[in-house]
């Protein structure tokens, strides 16, 4: 049977959850305090287990509005079964029916990403990975941060370019489960973070000189460089710098012929 998952379906969801990806109760639960809802965790449930699972998120892409499906998990004695397939192709239709006409994901693995292409979602989200080292020239950096004042600042930079663009609930569960976050402040105005987990920097959003900025948070984690996901910029040449940070659906088929490539998907909660 399929259906929307409920509030008392909490632990079912969870043992599913950690048993295919291994994540701890305190990240679950709270990744369920923040984001399920009534219609947008669909499920497949057999004899009264619940044995598959799709989480649908908001989300936006120069004002359209998209849905970004995460966490998809099936039972390890239930695959191969289409499961998954009639859950996102049920999402599909019902956001539709509501609006929605984009609907996006990132493959864990090539495997995944062959899967994803039988239901005709495509290559896209192109971005740049960029390597930064350490340079002599470091910025003054702190731990210090306003949530809201973050999430501004992701907006007003990000959207310079075609973006994907999550809801503040989204962006701060991504703060709460980052290990460090550093900030660059400039006459008392957040000019840079960065969100880290151990030795890597998951995000990177500027809007001074970067390479300062990071090579002062490389100096903190004790770290010569790193490879960070960047927006794709007009001095990309290099092809190998460019690669594909996920996957796109469009219900209406006219309209992805209008999106942009170069859309930035900077996934905090991967």
């Amino acid at each position: 049977m399929f259906r929307f998952a409920e509030e008392n379906d909490r632990r079912q969801l969870y043992s599913l959850w950690h048993n295919c990806f291994g994540d701890g109760e305190k990240y679950v639960y709270s990744f369920f305090d923040t984001f399920l809802g009534e219609d947008n965790v669909y499920v497949c449930e057999e004899k009264g287990k619940i044995v598959s699972v799709v989480y649908s998120l908001d989300c936006e892409i120069d004002g359209k509005k998209a849905q970004y499906f995460y966490a998809v998990a099936t039972d390890e004695s239930f695959r191969r079964q289409g499961l998954a397939k009639k859950e996102i192709e049920f999402l599909i239709d019902y956001k539709t029916k509501q609006g929605t006409e984009i609907f996006l994901l990132t493959p864990s693995n090539e495997k995944n990403r062959s899967y994803y292409k039988t239901l005709g979602f495509e290559d896209f989200f192109f971005c740049e990975k960029k390597v930064f080292s350490k340079g002599k020239e470091k910025a003054e950096i702190s731990e210090e941060y306003q949530p809201s004042e973050l999430y501004n600042l992701r907006e007003k930079v990000f959207s310079e370019n075609s973006f994907v663009s999550f809801p503040e609930k989204h962006f701060y569960f991504a703060l709460m489960f980052s290990e460090k976050i550093f900030t660059w402040k400039k006459e008392g105005k957040t000019v840079a973070y960065a969100l880290t987990d151990g030795k890597k920097i998951t995000e990177l959003c500027s809007e001074e000189n970067e390479e300062s900025f990071v090579s002062a948070v490389l100096e903190k984690t004790d770290v010569k460089s790193a490879e960070i996901y960047v927006p794709l910029r007009e001095n990309t040449v290099d092809d190998s710098c460019k690669i594909s940070r996920g996957m796109v659906y469009c219900s209406n088929k006219d309209l992805k012929e209008k999106l942009k490539t170069d859309t930035f998907l900077s996934l905090n909660l991967e």
